[in-house]
Formats: C-alpha cells, sequence, structure tokens
C-alpha cells in the first residue's frame, strides 16, 4: 500500500511539473518565444532533455523513479515462532500390591494315645524319677508298690533302681498334676523323666513320641515340647 500511494504522489508532481512546464511555453511562445540556436555540426538530442519542452525530461524521470519503487525492498523475515518444546514428565506408577495369599488353617495336632494294658513287671528308674511318681504313672497304689519293695515312704531310692510293680489295685484320686495335652518350655535340669512325673500320668516314651525324639533324649533349654 505504500508502494502504491508513493507512485500516485511522484505521477501527481510530474503532471504538475508538465503543466507548469506547459504553461511555460506557452507564456514563451506567445510574448517573443524561445531563441533558436543550431548547434555546429548540425543538430542533435541532447541526453536527458526533451526537444518539446525544452527542459528536463520528466517521462524518462518518472519511469527512472516508478522502476526503483517497483523493486521490492529486502525484508529481514523474522525467525519462524517456534512453540516451546514439551517435555513429558514420566508419573511414577506405583506398583501393584501383591495380594497375600489367605493364610492356611493351622493343621489340628494329633496326640498319641497310650496302648492299653496292664502296667510292666518291672521298672528301672531313670533321673528325676522316684516309687510315687511310677505309682501314678501305671496307675497303682503307692503303698502297695512300697510294700512289693521293701520300702517306706521315707526311702531315698537312687535312678538305677528296679522296682517291682503290683499288678492289681489303682491310684487313689486324680493322676494328672498338670493339665494336658500342653506346650511345655524346658527348663535347665529338666530330663524327658522329670517332667513326665512333672504331668503326673503321662509317659516319657509317649512325650518322645509325640516329638519325634529318641534316645539317649537330649533336651535344649527354651526348647517346647508337646505334651500329649
Amino acid at each position: 500500500m505504500n508502494t502504491r500511494r508513493f507512485l500516485r504522489y511522484v505521477t501527481l508532481l510530474l503532471i504538475v511539473g508538465i503543466l507548469a512546464a506547459a504553461l511555460s511555453a506557452c507564456e514563451l511562445t506567445a510574448s517573443q518565444g524561445p531563441p533558436t540556436a543550431t548547434p555546429v555540426g548540425g543538430s542533435f538530442p541532447i541526453p536527458g532533455t526533451n526537444q518539446n519542452t525544452g527542459g528536463i525530461d520528466f517521462n524518462t524521470l518518472s519511469t527512472q523513479t516508478a522502476q526503483a519503487m517497483i523493486t521490492p525492498p529486502v525484508i529481514d523475515q523474522a525467525t519462524p515462532y517456534a512453540p516451546p518444546a514439551v517435555v513429558e514428565t514420566a508419573v511414577p506408577v506405583e506398583p501393584a500390591q501383591a495380594t497375600a495369599a489367605p493364610a492356611e488353617p493351622a493343621q489340628p495336632v494329633t496326640y498319641v494315645q497310650a496302648t492299653p494294658g496292664g502296667p510292666p513287671a518291672n521298672y528301672t528308674l531313670q533321673p528325676g524319677e522316684f516309687p510315687f511318681c511310677i505309682a501314678r504313672r501305671f496307675d497303682v497304689n503307692p503303698y502297695d508298690l512300697l510294700s512289693l519293695n521293701g520300702l517306706s515312704d521315707t526311702s531315698l531310692v537312687q535312678p538305677g533302681t528296679t522296682l517291682r510293680i503290683p499288678q492289681s489295685g489303682s491310684w487313689v484320686g486324680d493322676r494328672s498334676l498338670i493339665n494336658h495335652p500342653a506346650n511345655y518350655t524346658v527348663r535347665t535340669g529338666d530330663t524327658i523323666y522329670s517332667i513326665a512325673c512333672a504331668f503326673g500320668d503321662v509317659s516319657p516314651d509317649m512325650i518322645a513320641l509325640q516329638n519325634g525324639l529318641s534316645a539317649p533324649y537330649t533336651l535344649t533349654t527354651g526348647q517346647t515340647l508337646v505334651i500329649p
């Protein structure tokens, strides 16, 4: 738009100039007219002049100006707009929580049972055992046991002593001293025989069988035993 306006403005100036020159020529012709001079060597046009107007060739000037204005100016093109880079932020994914497997129900404990039958004919005392403990375990009258072996209730009987066991009679009262089945934690000085005597009516052989023990039945302090 600026170029077109400029061309129109220049053209208008040229037209005004031409009209002014024409009016000047008319005035000169009417009064006295321009002096006629013939150049030496013949007549030839002077470059840049118009023979008809006697001045500047406005047609040539306007053409050169128009050509100069038509030439498009060099435009410094701005750097194309580049949108800011989008940085993708990784969203942390929480690991799926493992589903805990349902706890299996505890298997019921199977307790061993004493073999039916009468008491043995003889029994050898082990460390931690005494005559009344044996009478309670085999369900015999303790005084019959003492009498049969020539002992009294104050007699001290050492481990390794073999006792004869009565085949008749029974223990009077409750033979159990501690309720069972139960768990028992081994203490310092315990033996499988002393533990059996502490419960009263439990055989050491049954305790060994219940806990998978084998002779010589070594126990460890803090060990847990299942008492059938």
